[in-house]
C-alpha cells in the first residue's frame, strides 16, 4: 500500500475542516473515492495524463486494434476503491499493475524457461492511478478532491 501525498496546504486545511464538521465523515469519503475511480478511468479513456508512450512494433504487431490497456480489460475492471470515516484507498490485485503503472526494465523479473530475460524488453510506464512514484496526485485528481472537499465545505460553512 502507498501513502498519498496532498502537497496543496489550502486543500489539506479545508479538508480538515470538512471532515471535522460533518457528522459523517464516510460522506466525503466516498465522493473523494467515485473521483479517484473517476480519474482512473478517464486516464485509460486518454491513454494516459500525461500520453503514455507508445508501444513497441513488436508488440503492435502482435495484439488487436484498440487503446493501450485496454486488450482484455481486466486491469481496469480491477480497480476498486474503499472508503471509511478517516481513510479512502484505491487499488487493484491485477499481478500486471505494478509493472504497467512503474514500467520495468528488461530482465528486472529474472530469466524465463529458455534463458531469456523478463521481460525480454523495457516495458515503459504507464501510470493509471491517480498518483506518481512518490505519492502526489496527478493534477486532475487533486482539483476533483478540491472539488469534493469544496461541496462539503459550502454544505457545512455557507
Amino acid at each position: 500500500m502507498s501513502i498519498i501525498q496532498i502537497n496543496n496546504h489550502e486543500l489539506v486545511q479545508r479538508l480538515t475542516q470538512v471532515a471535522t464538521g460533518l457528522n459523517q465523515p464516510k460522506e466525503l469519503s466516498s465522493a473523494i473515492a467515485g473521483s479517484f475511480l473517476t480519474i482512473v478511468e478517464d486516464n485509460f479513456d486518454a491513454q494516459g495524463r500525461p500520453a503514455w508512450a507508445g508501444l513497441s512494433p513488436v508488440t503492435e504487431a502482435r495484439r488487436k486494434s484498440g487503446k493501450i490497456l485496454n486488450q482484455s480489460g481486466q486491469l481496469r475492471d480491477s480497480i476498486q476503491t474503499e472508503a471509511s470515516d478517516t481513510e479512502v484507498s484505491i487499488g487493484t490485485s491485477d499481478p500486471k499493475a505494478p509493472t504497467h503503472q512503474f514500467g520495468a526494465k528488461q530482465g528486472q523479473y529474472g530469466k524465463s524457461s529458455r534463458g531469456g530475460p523478463l521481460p525480454w524488453g523495457n516495458i515503459p510506464a504507464r501510470p493509471f492511478m491517480p498518483v506518481d512514484e512518490n505519492g502526489n496526485l496527478q493534477p486532475e485528481a487533486e482539483h476533483s478532491i478540491y472539488d469534493d472537499v469544496d461541496y462539503f465545505y459550502r454544505r457545512l460553512f455557507d
